[in-house]
């Protein structure tokens, strides 16, 4: 534990250990999942991340936390990436999923899972496209986001999908700054932000930000694991020459090849009650 937060602490030099069956492969990917009692089975492949511990401690974290309430919500999936938070959150009983990614094979994937998983494709609304353009009056009940959260470097830039779900601007922040400057707009009064907020991103910053702006923050749990480099192992000296400048500035938190991810709710005032 940590203060009264749940703390889970994963094997150093394995990777997927949430994931109980399958794994990345060659080839395309399957896992199989558990979330609040139903079994989700979920497939990736080309530009399409496979689901990392990072993202799936969310929802390790949420298994047990009942104060979060799925059953009957509209839900927005930011970065939505194969899927694994739309099928899930709709398995536990939510109403309807708009699952965002500016990668349009993630949300065909996200699509694809769901109908991999008996659930009618037609309550999930797939939207290709970018956050900061996203249009319409507050209307979803949860917003859930996994962003990436290494920074930029012209030595392992690249123009793919895995790119955009990995890499976030020069300090990694990129989308946690717009999915902030935007939560206003996307939550109802009364909704929650589910953030995996990496802790090579400042997690102090945000927690600070949502704070200020009159949300309740609560921290479901701290993960810690293993900083992925594999998929930048060529590179792996710049990578983490950029961590270590971001660290000294006081934005990155992480000791050796270890790191947090930090699963924090953030439920948005009704007006009188703030």
């Amino acid at each position: 534990m940590v203060g009264d937060r749940p703390r889970l602490v994963l094997p150093p030099g394995v990777g997927n250990v949430l994931c109980p069956i399958g794994g990345e492969t060659a080839g395309p990917a399957v896992g199989e999942y558990v979330f609040r009692g139903c079994r989700l089975r979920l497939g990736a492949a080309g530009d399409v991340l496979f689901p990392t511990d990072v993202g799936v401690s969310l929802l390790a974290a949420l298994n047990g936390e009942a104060a979060v309430p799925i059953v009957g919500a509209q839900v927005l999936d930011v970065g939505c990436g194969s899927g694994l938070y739309t099928v899930a959150l709709l398995l536990a009983g939510a109403a309807r999923v708009t699952a965002l990614d500016v990668n349009p094979a993630c949300t065909a994937a996200a699509i694809d899972n769901a109908a991999r998983n008996g659930l009618d494709p037609g309550v999930v609304e797939a939207i290709t496209g970018d956050l900061a353009a996203l249009a319409g009056p507050p209307r979803w009940d949860l917003v859930v986001c996994n962003p990436p959260h290494f920074p930029s470097d012209p030595a392992y830039a690249s123009a793919d999908g895995l790119e955009t779900a990995l890499v976030g601007g020069v300090d990694g922040r990129a989308l946690y700054d717009v999915l902030l400057a935007r939560l206003d707009d996307l939550l109802r009064p009364g909704g929650t932000l589910l953030l995996a907020h990496s802790s090579l991103t400042d997690v102090a910053r945000t927690e600070a930000r949502l704070t200020a702006a009159g949300y309740a923050v609560r921290t479901l749990q701290v993960c810690e694991l293993d900083i992925p480099l594999r998929r930048y192992a060529a590179a792996r000296d710049v990578l983490l020459a950029r961590l270590y400048q971001l660290r000294a500035a006081g934005s990155a938190a992480f000791t050796g090849l270890r790191f947090e991810v930090h699963t924090l709710a953030a439920t948005r005032p009704v007006e009188g009650q703030e």
